[in-house]
């Protein structure tokens, strides 16, 4: 699965949980680790990325962090973007991917 899709799932799973009961644990959970990552330090980071990343593909949260070195500047806003949209609540978490798109998936 590539970035953008783990994205996708997770909003997915918000609008899904807000259709069946009014409201999204998903939601309120992005939205506290969001806080959590804009105003804390980096382990704060890497738990809200985490949220995007398959346990099972480790280079996924490598690029979220970053680690793995792609440090250009469409990805960093990629990834100021992904953190501001995560303090959406249920409401708005459709726009998880707004000026994310693809830019975390490319090599």
């Amino acid at each position: 699965m590539s970035i953008s899709k783990n994205i996708s799932a997770v909003a997915k799973k918000v609008k899904d949980e807000t259709a069946a009961t009014g409201s999204s644990q998903t939601a309120k959970e992005l939205q506290e680790k969001a806080t959590n990552a804009i105003c804390g330090g980096i382990n704060e980071w890497v738990i809200y990325m985490n949220m995007f990343a398959d346990p099972a593909n480790p280079a996924e949260l490598a690029r979220l962090i970053p680690t793995d070195g792609t440090v250009d500047n469409a990805r960093r806003v990629a990834r100021a973007y992904l953190v501001r949209n995560g303090m959406c609540t249920e409401t708005t978490t459709g726009m998880l991917l707004d000026n994310v798109e693809l830019k975390l998936d490319l090599p």
